[in-house]
Order: C-alpha cells, then structure tokens, then sequence
C-alpha cells in the first residue's frame, strides 16, 4: 500500500508530484528533517545567514567532521518505496485493478466439464462443458452474443477472424485476421477449428460455443457444481489474468500522478531486485478494507520478465515508483543543504582557494535511492566542492 510509504525512516503517506513534476512543500519538509539530524555537525559551526543576505559571506574553517563532495550534473530521478502485493489480477478493461472478472455463460443445460482451481485457460482451449458441449475461449472484447454464419459482419467476427489465423487454422493470405466478414474462408477454418476440439462441424459458430475475453485466464473461483443446470447469462467462474502482477492501492489524490509506463523495480525478502513498470491504473476508487475504509485506487505494476514474480502468489513486496525525472540536473548530497531562515535553503560552497561562502538553493526532486538532491542556484557549477555533514 502507498501509505507504508517509507522516506528516511519514517512512513508518510504519498503525496501528488507538484507542478512540473517537482516536489515542492514535501521535499523542503524531508530536507528539514535530514538537516536537523545528519546535518546537525554542520550547522554547528556556520555563520547562517537569512536569504536575503549576500551569498558570499565567509564561515568559519569547517571542523575535522565535515567533508567534502563536488556538485554532479546529470540525470535525477525521484523515487518513493511503497509496499505490494504479488497477484494474479483481472485481465478485464471494465474490472477495477487487482479484482476477479466473472465468465458468464451463453448457453443452457447442464455442466458436464469443469476446469480446476487455479487452472490457466488459452485461446483455443476449453473453459467449461454444457450438455457434452465444449466452450472455447477465444480472445476479444466483444463479448459473443449471436450465432456466426456465412454473410454476418461486425466485431465479434473480426475476433471470430484473428482467433482462427493464430491458432493456426488458417494464413492470413487465405484469411485476413483484419476482415469483419464471415467468409467461405472462415467457414473452412472454422470447420477444422470444430473438428480439433471436439464441436460439431457445422462451419457456424453456434452461440454458447465459443466466449470471447480479453486474453487467456486463471481460474480463481467456480459457481455451478457438475450436473447443475445453467442458464445464460448466469456466471459460471471467476477468473484472473493468467500472469502475475504486483498491486498496490494509493490515494484517489496521487493516481492523476501516474501513468502506465513509469518505470519501478520490485525489491523482494531476499534482496534481490527486478525492473518492472506500471501496467494499468484502476479508472475509479474503491473501499478495499471494509465499510470504514477510505478509499483508494489500485495500480497494477507488471514486471518487465514475467518469471520474476514466479511461485510469489500474494507474497508482500517493495516497489520504487519513479515519480519525477529530470535529464540535465545540478545535484549535491541531501546532508548538503543547510536551514536558513524562512523555510530557506543553502549550500556551504567551498572555493579553490579554500574559502567558503553561503549560496542559497532552490530545491527540486530528491532521488532517495542515491542521497541526492537537484539544486539551482546563483554561481553554481558542476564540480564546485560543497560540505556535506560529517558521520
């Protein structure tokens, strides 16, 4: 969950990237703190001066506990560590993040087949029997609601089309997995998709046949027992997406914040880490932990090998989101900066000479992972010395 949000030793909850995607209010908060204890033998023997002083001012020689580290210039990232959830989520475009998409069937009878738990079901296998007859998965998004013959056009025949060619049943130079037509050359592919698994060869889809879902499937739950009768429209499993991700719920506030495709890596109980990336982002906010809960949003973060999460089944793992990025960026150590008043910040800047001045800094993003911090301020250049608070 992001609100075991940890920065520092302290567990905040995360907050919406500002404008620009800095972090304004929170980073001058974390500075503070990091100041007030790493920093506090540096503070000790400065001269501090307010901001509207000259930033040249002159301090003191620093004691033997401070030392020093050059100004870097490069790519910044800001990171926060959040905890997840290894799951097997709903491959479902109108099912919220982490939730179970229901099956539901299109034909009346009895149920003669049954998968089991936790079985995975691919485009061109069986889900469940009625009356002896096999339902097959196919992949799509419309959802089969009529009978296809030769003559119909629409969705679900394009899908009826794309199934036929990669399962192997038919070139797409003999039939094209584009065409919403239902052509003699569907017929003939669909005759011997028939004849492989166990329908009767017709050259029509009859409805109740064949379901059409987003992608292949996990079963997480079944309804109906064997021999119960079913009618259509009446579910028959719950199901998952067939690969892992990990799941973590934030703030309604930080969603707007995300976007799939940001990067993360996944830190597991043994150390070991692995490079992922947000997948999707549920569109609206639900109470996941009871009736006094507040709610949130769940975001699925798929790793980049989907071997990584292999035998994780609801294990709880770190995941670093990358929230802000900056490509050309002045960064000091965080136990640079120094409080000044105001809610001010500055750098003890130590010349060539061994002379030493106050600049005043403005604050960008933190990168966490590194002890970083981007800067900007007046006279300042990559490979200037800076103190840093001693250990």
């Amino acid at each position: 969950m992001l609100a075991s949000l940890e920065r520092h030793g302290t567990a905040p909850p995360l907050v919406p990237r500002a404008s620009g995607r800095r972090r304004r209010g929170v980073t001058a908060g974390v500075a503070a703190l990091l100041v007030l204890g790493a920093g506090a033998a540096a503070l000790r023997y400065h001269k501090l001066l307010p901001l509207h002083h000259a930033p040249e001012a002159s301090v003191d020689t620093p004691p033997a506990s401070v030392a020093l580290q050059e100004i870097a210039q490069g790519p910044l990232t800001s990171q926060q560590t959040v905890s997840g959830t290894v799951q097997y989520i709903a491959d479902d475009p109108y099912a919220s993040a982490s939730s179970t998409a229901p099956v539901v069937d299109q034909a009346d009878g009895v149920i003669t087949a049954l998968p089991t738990l936790g079985q995975i079901v691919s485009q061109g296998q069986s889900l469940y029997s009625v009356g002896g007859r096999p339902v097959i998965l196919l992949y799509g998004l419309e959802p089969a609601y009529r009978t296809l013959s030769i003559g119909l056009s629409g969705q679900d025949v394009r899908e009826l089309n794309a199934g036929l060619v990669s399962l192997g049943y038919a070139t797409s130079s003999e039939l094209s997995p584009k065409s919403d037509v239902f052509s003699a050359a569907t017929a003939a592919a669909l005759e011997r998709f028939q004849g492989k698994v166990g329908l009767p060869v017709t050259g029509q889809l009859m409805l109740g046949d064949a379901l059409f879902l987003p992608s292949g499937v996990r079963v997480a739950s079944i309804t109906p027992t064997l021999g119960a009768t079913v009618q259509a429209g009446q579910p028959v499993l719950q199901t998952t997406s067939s690969t892992e991700e990990v799941v973590v719920q934030v703030d309604p506030s930080v969603a707007p914040e995300l976007k799939v495709g940001d990067p993360a890596t996944f830190t597991f109980a043994d150390g070991t880490t692995a490079a992922a990336a947000i997948s999707s982002i549920a569109k609206v906010a639900t109470s996941t932990g009871g009736a006094n809960s507040a709610p949130t949003v769940g975001v699925d973060i798929a790793p980049t090998k989907a071997a990584s999460l292999a035998g994780l089944d609801n294990a709880s793992v770190q995941v670093s989101v990358v929230t802000a990025s900056v490509q050309n960026a002045l960064a000091v150590p965080i136990t640079a900066l120094l409080a000044q008043s105001a809610a001010g910040y500055a750098v003890d800047v130590v010349e060539s000479d061994g002379t030493h001045k106050i600049v005043p800094v403005r604050l960008g993003i933190f990168d966490d992972a590194a002890g970083l911090v981007q800067i900007t301020g007046q006279g300042l250049a990559p490979g200037q010395s800076v103190v840093v608070a001693g250990t």
